[in-house]
């Protein structure tokens, strides 16, 4: 990261001696390194550094023509490998005196004359970087042999020049550090490639990490509405501030869903007099991506829809063709509010965006389509318009779930029998798909036959069951139903409750807290065809309510299912005199709130009304 002290040295033993053969980078191959005179001169005699022939171990040959090349030099340094940006440098750690060449006060921004100490080249260091730089210079002195170090300085037109020394600490008999010598390189053109990469991968998997959770909202999303919204928020984290879809369509353009976006933009778009050569209508006639970096790059390729767009919100378009499985349906534009590079990664990624786009419609068509087929079979087969029946005054809601296909087994019905008494009937399929919704009709005619034949609850509750086994010939692909039967005859104030796998309904009586009915019950209905029923039966007063769900409305709740039935008893605390539509509405009003739910409700609420023959 740029402007961060880098700080690197290797504490390697080497060969003893005076002359340190050293491998360098770059341009720099080898560089032989002579022992240093005491004094502290620094070298500046304006002559160039050549560097001596590499250095070879003892007794080969070349070994004397070396040594009478240094002898010959008029320089203390020897290049061997042509003219390089590198200064070389004796640093005395007793005195603190430095002798080096010209380049590496050239290096370090000082002048040639400038005084040959330590603290002359510590003024060029930040302040910030100097305890870590001093540190480390410490470190290496102390632990002696090879040692390479990075650091910046101040460069003169402003910003950093990255630097590396590299070299050897030379130690005395008893193994104290007397001098470091070493190699110092202007690094900086290497360290901003890496930078530069660094940044081009950092980029790179910030884009990965983006289109990941853009592609996992479009998967979850199954309806326009929730589509356009997760692809605003994934195009927003790319820099996009506006969105339209347009379909191409018998008499031209139209947009399907935009955001972001001025009328007159979309209207510059879509209008095939004055926007004919706009970048949407040249990306759909080439059927390919049309990338527009600026207002200028537009005006110079089609002045009129240039000047329809310089009063609007953006200032770089990207143009895509989007295609289903059908083939090719329309386009997007894709706006962003400054001028923009449209980079290789960037352009495939928007490419993808367009793509996962329309494969997200194209899903979210078919789904809209079988939701209003399973939507219109659900509706004709509940219960049509309010529930009534004489003695009882009846309140009755259904609530889809929010996610799949927002249908499923839930039904509720009220039937009235020749003698005055009402059977209040609520149950649940299994599962939220269209079979489950073609069931449940079926049971829901099922249980309204059995019962206008007269067959008390328990009768009705077996007669469906076996019927319900029969609809289950594949055990794989079984499918239960739980059922609560009440059949109550207001004349009487009499109450035969029987339910099958399905929750207790309760009690609110006049004067009495809520409360749960005791009633054994039995298995769900297509599980056991001999399974039986019992029948609780029990007298209730006037004014009495009943107050039966399906398990949707108390998971909604979450948690655990105790706490949610308690909570549910505490908010019909007041039902025996509250007004019953109005009381169905707020025990639904909570989960109404809730953003995604994956059951649907029922719920029936039954007041007596009718008079109590002892």
């Amino acid at each position: 990261m740029a402007g961060i002290l880098v700080l690197r040295w290797y504490l390697v033993k080497s060969l003893s001696g005076d002359v340190v053969a050293y491998r360098g980078e770059g341009p720099v191959t080898e560089v032989g390194f002579q022992s240093w005179p005491s004094g502290g001169k620094s070298i500046t005699d304006g002559t160039t550094p050549t560097l001596p022939s590499p250095a070879r171990p003892t007794g080969e040959t070349g070994t004397e023509d070396t040594g009478r090349d240094l002898q010959s030099s008029n320089s203390l340094f020897h290049p061997s490998a042509g003219p390089v940006q590198a200064g070389f440098f004796c640093w005395d750690v007793a005195t603190g005196e430095i002798n080096c060449d010209p380049s590496t006060f050239r290096l370090h921004g000082l002048p040639e004359g400038s005084p040959p100490h330590l603290d002359t080249f510590l003024s060029r260091i930040p302040e910030s970087d100097l305890p870590e730089f001093v540190g480390a210079l410490q470190s290496m002195a102390e632990a002696g042999g090879n040692y390479q170090i990075a650091y910046r300085i101040a460069a003169d037109g402003g910003g950093w020049r990255q630097l590396e020394a590299r070299g050897r600490v030379l130690a005395d008999a008893a193994g104290a550090p007397t001098r470091m010598v070493g190699v110092v390189m202007d690094t900086t053109a290497a360290y901003e490639r890496q930078e530069a990469e660094k940044r081009r991968l950092y980029e790179g998997a910030t884009r990965n990490r983006l289109m990941q959770q853009l592609t996992a909202a479009l998967a979850a999303a199954v309806t326009f509405r929730d589509i356009m919204a997760a692809t605003q928020v994934g195009l927003q984290e790319f820099g996009a501030s506006g969105l339209a879809v347009v379909a191409s369509q018998r008499d031209g353009l139209s947009v399907v869903a935009s955001y972001g976006c001025h009328d007159e933009e979309l209207a510059a778009v879509c209008d095939a007099d004055t926007g004919a050569c706009f970048p949407l209508q040249d990306a759909l006639a080439r059927q390919a991506p049309v990338f527009v970096a600026s207002v200028t790059d537009l005006a110079a390729a089609h002045p009129q829809p240039a000047q329809q767009a310089a009063g609007g919100s953006c200032r770089a378009w990207a143009a895509i063709p989007m295609a289903d499985s059908r083939g090719p349906i329309g386009a997007c534009l894709m706006g962003f509010p400054s001028p923009r590079e449209f980079g290789p990664e960037e352009r495939a990624l928007l490419v993808a965006v367009a793509g996962l786009l329309a494969q997200s419609l194209e899903r979210a068509g078919m789904y809209e389509s079988q939701h209003a087929l399973a939507t219109e079979l659900q509706r004709g087969m509940l219960h049509p318009g309010p529930l009534s029946a004489p003695g009882l005054t009846i309140a009755a809601r259904y609530q889809a779930a929010t996610s799949g296909m927002r249908i499923g087994g839930d039904w509720y019905d009220a039937i009235c029998l020749p003698d005055g008494a009402v059977a209040l009937v609520i149950g649940d399929v299994q599962g939220h798909s269209v079979h489950a919704a073609s069931l449940m009709g079926k049971l829901r005619t099922v249980i309204h036959a059995y019962t206008c034949e007269g067959h008390g609850p328990a009768a009705v509750l077996a007669r469906t069951n076996r019927l319900m086994v029969e609809f289950n010939p594949d055990p794989d692909r079984a499918m239960f139903a739980t059922c609560c039967y009440l059949l109550i005859r207001p004349a009487e104030g009499t109450l035969e409750a029987c339910t099958a796998g399905h929750p207790a309904p309760a009690l609110i009586a006049p004067g009495e807290p809520p409360r749960l009915l005791d009633i054994a019950g039995g298995l769900p209905l297509g599980v056991d065809p001999q399974a039986q029923y019992p029948t609780e039966r029990m007298l209730i007063r006037p004014g009495s309510v009943l107050a039966v769900t399906t398990d949707g409305l108390l998971e909604a709740a979450g948690g655990d299912i105790g706490v949610a039935i308690e909570a549910f008893l505490a908010e019909l605390a007041g039902a025996a005199t509250a007004d019953l539509e109005v009381l169905a509405d707020e025990l639904l009003a909570g989960v109404q709130r809730a953003r995604r739910r994956s059951d649907d409700i029922a719920l029936l609420l039954a007041r007596l009304t009718g008079p109590t023959v002892r």
